[in-house]
């Protein structure tokens, strides 16, 4: 059931070249056991046509988990680095995140997310990620 607008801000940084762009989709939002959820389907213009996605927030974490023609499973805390499971069209892999910045900024009317990590191979610098979540009811 889609009750929300979620606008995706995403800046990549790779090898020197910067890439930005703007999703927009509908979702759904909801606040269940002190955590917040968004949920929506992928679409071709994200290249995981097919998938779904689950976010949940909560004060200090973010999971983000990707289920359908590819799995993922995303964990973002504050200065914190964890390995996570990532999946491709190419195959599956173990990266680190490192969540520079988690700032969620949401309440039961909709709100705002900020995330600002990096994911690496083997401890080689992969991607610089900043990406702003905007959810309306």
């Amino acid at each position: 059931m889609d009750n929300c607008s979620i606008t995706l801000n995403i800046k990549q940084t790779a090898d020197g070249f910067t890439d930005e762009s703007e999703l927009f989709t509908k979702g759904e939002f909801r606040l269940h056991k002190g955590s917040f959820f968004i949920d929506y389907d992928e679409s071709e213009a994200t290249g995981y046509e097919g998938s779904h996605v689950q976010m949940r927030i909560d004060d200090k974490m973010m999971t983000l988990t990707r289920t359908g023609t590819t799995f993922s499973s995303l964990i973002f805390e504050n200065k914190t680095r964890h390995f996570c499971h990532y999946g491709t069209e190419f195959g599956d892999c173990m990266v680190g995140i490192t969540t520079e910045e988690l700032k969620p900024e949401l309440s039961e009317n909709g709100g705002k997310i900020h995330l600002k990590y990096t994911i690496d191979v083997n401890g080689g610098l992969m991607t610089e990620n900043e990406i702003t979540i905007n959810v309306k009811m």
